[in-house]
Order: structure tokens, then sequence, then C-alpha cells
């Protein structure tokens, strides 16, 4: 009656495969929260480059753009399936119940990821921006692109190595950097209302967008939580 188990006692009953799988709610707000970070802006800049279109058979458009280029589209589209598919990774319940399913979109965020970038690239260098961006700005939009092809080729040749934690730790990093828009909403809009709007604020804030995603994202790989563990049915996968 002290509490002890005794030594003939049975122990107690092992949690079921299915009560471990079981996804966290944590895990489920956190999903939740990536995917509406990353659609507001997403959705708001389709909206506006669809009305821009549109307006393109009055003639040019005030910030220098005409009908909508492919580039856009593509990033478009791109950024919405990096952003809806990347949040589903960080689900570790869902990792362990469909192994196979996370594997192949790991490829296919390898692929979208890198036109998320590379289409980004391309806007930055080729499309007008309107009035407020500068040049700091632009060398900033190179760094952030950049920086995301960077850490998908880093850890799409860690995955193949069979380095998972390295390929998750510059995963995490990439979407960290494809979801910087989503931050940016934040820290333009409370930034501009604080210090106004100028070339250099807009540029600062929208760098602090990525900063802020970036820090999150390194406290994210260094906390001990079991979606940044390997697990046991992804620690050694070969990748064909």
């Amino acid at each position: 009656m002290n509490g002890k188990q005794s030594p003939g006692a049975a122990p107690p009953p092992a949690r079921s495969q299915r009560q471990r799988q079981r996804p966290t709610p944590n895990a489920g707000l956190l999903v939740t929260g990536l995917i509406a970070l990353g659609l507001v802006p997403i959705l708001a800049n389709a909206l506006r480059r669809i009305a821009l279109s549109l307006a393109a058979a009055d003639g040019p458009i005030d910030n220098g753009s005409h009908a909508l280029p492919v580039p856009v589209a593509v990033h478009i589209i791109t950024a919405t399936i990096f952003v809806v598919l990347g949040a589903f990774q960080f689900s570790p319940g869902f990792r362990r119940r469909k192994p196979s399913w996370h594997r192949m979109a790991g490829r296919v965020l390898v692929v979208v990821g890198m036109l998320v970038a590379l289409s980004g690239l391309w806007l930055n260098q080729f499309v007008s921006f309107p009035a407020g961006s500068g040049e700091l700005l632009y060398v900033l939009r190179w760094l952030a692109g950049l920086g995301m092809a960077l850490c998908i080729v880093v850890g799409f040749a860690a995955v193949r190595r069979q380095d998972i934690t390295r390929h998750r730790q510059w995963m995490i990093r990439a979407y960290a950097l494809g979801l910087g828009a989503g931050t940016q909403v934040f820290t333009l809009g409370f930034g501009e209302t604080i210090f106004g709007k100028t070339a250099l604020s807009v540029a600062l804030l929208n760098g602090a967008g990525w900063m802020i995603n970036l820090a999150v994202a390194e406290w994210a790989i260094r906390r001990r939580r079991p979606w940044n563990q390997p697990s046991g049915d992804t620690a050694k996968v070969p990748v064909p």
C-alpha cells in the first residue's frame, strides 16, 4: 500500500498503436496556423494580380505591369502548394501514419519550393513594384530567394545521404523563408503605423519578417520536440 509496484505485478498496459499515432491538438493548431499565415498574403496578392490583369485591357497598369505574367501565376500556385503541403510535414502523427505520403509530399515540396524561389527572383528582377520599393528591398528579396533555394538544395542533398535530421533542419529554414510574406503582413502593418512609410522603412520591415521567421525556425530546430527528432520509420529511409 506504499504506492510501489510489487515485483510480481503486471506492468501497466502499453498504449496502443492508434493512441501513439493520434495527432496532438498542438500539432493540429500548428498546421492550421501555418496554413492561415501563409494563405492570407497569397490570396491577397492573387486577387490584386487578377484585378490588374483585368484592368490591363484598358492600357498599362500604374506599376508598369500588363497582363498576368506566367511567372506570377507560377509563383502564386506553387506558393499555395508549398504553404499547405509543407504545413502537414510538421505533424508527427501524420508522418507516422502515412510515411510514404510524407516522402512523396517531400519530393513535391522540393520541386514547388524551387519554383517559388526562382519565380520570386524573376519577379524581383523584371516586374516593377509600387512606389516605396527601394534598392535595399531589391537586395533583401534576392537574398531571401537565393537563401530559400539554397536551403532546399542542401536539405535535398541531406535526405539523399539519409541524413534525415539535417534534411529536416534545412527544410524548416526553407519553409520559414517561404512563409515570409505572412509575417510581413504584420511587420508592415504595425511598422508603417509606427514608423511611417519610406523606402528604408519598407525594406527593413520586410527584412524583419524574414528574420523573425528564421529566428523562430532556429528556435524550433534546437528545441527537443518529437517532430524534430528522427523517427523510427524515417530515420533510415532509402531514397530512390
